[in-house]
């Protein structure tokens, strides 16, 4: 952290507007009693921008109004409600505290944009606690009145923060089911946690959804196998096993010939196995039987280790573009499909630092898919500064001298993603202005602007 920010005023303000925004909405509605604020929709750009939540107010009068079926669904949906704020801070202090926060948070690494973010959703719990303290006293708020914070990604975990373990049993009883459930599930046998996990997949009902299973799956390793193989014959779970076995990889004989058996058929599991050996390093098998497949069931096994598909496996294979510089050049047919479905927008995957040098390699490819895909991949300043060293030289020059316009433009963009570790590179960028490609060139003006060097010093 770099100190800058007053947390502490920045959390007074907070709580004096969510206090504010309450009471403003009993005076409104005298004779309603208010049972729930809720603070959420935290909009946030990983490594960017990030916003204040909206707030929502609701009475108990307000739910009753609900129809029956529906009353339960609206009780914590804040954008259901008729009292939902974008700008509750006091006067004009939104757009203050919003940038400022951002400047905060983007100030250094990725890290201190992570940091700076976990700062604020701890900040935003103490705003809850504390205004549930000081509305509790006004006559107006239901005497178990609750303020929330609300967010999908971090939705049980924050629950737990702001409210109490009584509140929590009380409030939200699915919760509870969905911690002894998994106690419960934790306390079995591998091969019986997976024979109760496997037919929850698909189903999203209940203490143990389907994404819940799917992780339990993927944790359980090879002991899983048993369990997923038969799923290939289920026509609607077919895909889902597929999957999960190649997320889970360390494939065995069992693995590899189930996969093959259902990719000798014409079922609907058929594209999942294809991709699933892929991902296995098995394409070989895939290509044996290219003659009988669909074109894109092929296209789709080929380009899966290049997708953000490959991010799921608990063991991610690493990055290698021999596998598909040899299709392009021994399967020229399939190129055309293959380079639509390896388009940018379509998926890539996330690299690691221990696969830069794969990347890195990849720019000097003969082929525009490797090349164009290379270039993507290392525009992510995760990376962190190390790479970003040693990357940022290869992106100019790929801007400078790649012969093809998309990745020219490509490179431009990557380099844009490093923020604030590439301003000083602008002169390469308005050099790009020039290029004979209006796409690059249409990048190169977005570049500047967005780093806002497209002014005169």
């Amino acid at each position: 952290m770099t100190g800058s920010f007053d947390w502490d005023e920045f959390e007074q303000v907070l709580l004096e507007g969510v206090v504010r925004s309450v009471l403003d909405a009993a005076d409104e509605h005298p004779g309603e009693r208010f049972y729930a604020a809720v603070l959420d929709h935290i909009y946030r750009e990983e490594d960017g921008r990030i916003e204040r939540p909206c707030l929502g107010v609701n009475s108990v009068e307000a739910l009753d109004q609900e129809p029956d079926d529906r009353r339960a669904e609206v009780r914590w949906s804040a954008p259901d409600w008729d009292l939902y704020l974008d700008n509750w801070l006091p006067g004009d202090s939104t757009g203050r505290w919003v940038e400022a926060l951002t400047a905060e948070a983007c100030s250094g690494t990725t890290r201190q944009w992570e940091t700076t973010f976990d700062q604020y959703l701890t900040t935003l719990v103490s705003v809850c606690r504390r205004a549930r303290t000081t509305l509790r006293a006004n006559s107006a708020t239901h005497p178990d009145f609750v303020v929330l914070l609300l967010d999908d990604e971090h939705h049980e975990a924050l629950i737990r923060r702001v409210l109490t373990a009584e509140e929590v049993r009380r409030h939200f009883p699915e919760l509870e089911e969905r911690s002894v459930a998994l106690a419960g599930l934790a306390a079995l046998p591998p091969s019986e946690r997976a024979a109760i996990l496997v037919p929850r997949l698909g189903k999203f009902d209940g203490p143990i959804d389907s994404d819940t299973a799917e992780s339990a799956l993927r944790d359980l390793g090879p002991m899983a196998f048993p369990s997923l193989i038969p799923l290939l014959d289920v026509p609607d779970r077919a895909w889902q096993a597929a999957k999960l076995l190649a997320d889970i990889g360390r494939p065995d004989d069992r693995v590899v010939r189930a996969l093959c058996d259902a990719l000798s058929t014409d079922g609907t599991g058929l594209g999942w196995a294809a991709v699933a050996l892929s991902r296995l390093g098995r394409l070989d098998l895939v290509l044996d039987q290219a003659g009988r497949l669909p074109p894109e069931v092929v296209v789709d096994a080929v380009a899966a280790p290049y997708t953000s598909f490959r991010d799921d496996a608990v063991t991610v294979p690493p990055l290698d573009y021999r596998p598909l510089a040899d299709f392009i050049e021994h399967w020229p047919a399939y190129v055309p499909a293959l380079d639509e479905r390896l388009q940018p927008g379509h998926g890539y995957c996330d690299i690691t630092v221990d696969e830069v040098d794969a990347a890195v390699g990849g720019l000097g490819s003969p082929h525009v898919i490797v090349r164009r895909h290379a270039v993507s991949v290392l525009g992510w300043r995760r990376l962190g500064p190390h790479v970003g060293r040693r990357v940022l030289p290869l992106l100019c020059r790929t801007i400078q001298q790649d012969p093809d316009a998309s990745v020219r433009r490509l490179a431009v963009l990557s380099l844009l993603w490093w923020k604030k570790d590439s301003r000083h590179l602008a002169d390469v960028v308005r050099e790009a202005m020039e290029d004979s490609a209006g796409e690059v060139r249409d990048a190169a003006a977005y570049w500047l602007r967005e780093q806002g060097a497209d002014k005169p010093a």
